[in-house]
């Protein structure tokens, strides 16, 4: 697992590359930016605050193992989506379970999503768990 030598917000002043989402941190816009060591390498972190926001709402969904990759991200969003935001989206293709415009996962959509609901697990019959959300508490 990672660790975090040092974690800030800054504010870009130039563009940047999300390592999350992969898309573009622009110049003006505020982000979260880490220095982190790993296995004796050092290395920095940029993502947008939304991507930041989302990847912890959605670190046990995801269950990384040792600290969150993009990989890891786009996946999590992408099966994220289609379970609880998709299906209700104009842009959701029921037939075929997939999303017609699938801009990066569809980051914003489940940035508002997470804004007004929460996931959380629930367990039946036994071990067997599974995913559900449910309005936030004001």
């Amino acid at each position: 697992m990672p660790e975090i030598l040092q974690k800030k917000e800054r504010t870009a002043d130039k563009a940047h590359i999300c390592d999350y989402c992969g898309g573009t941190i622009e110049k003006g816009e505020i982000y979260e930016y880490a220095k982190l060591t790993s296995c004796g390498e050092i290395y920095e972190w940029k993502n947008h605050e939304k991507c930041g926001f989302i990847a912890q709402e959605l670190w046990d969904y995801i269950d990384p193992d040792d600290g969150m990759t993009a990989e890891d991200f786009q996946d999590g969003c992408r099966e994220f989506c289609q379970t609880f935001v998709c299906p209700d989206c104009d842009q959701y293709n029921k037939e075929f379970r997939d999303c017609e415009k699938d801009e990066i996962y569809c980051t914003d959509k489940i940035y508002d999503f997470l804004q007004s609901y929460e996931l959380y697990r629930e367990r039946r019959e036994g071990c067997f768990e599974f995913w559900k959300c449910r309005k936030r508490e004001v």
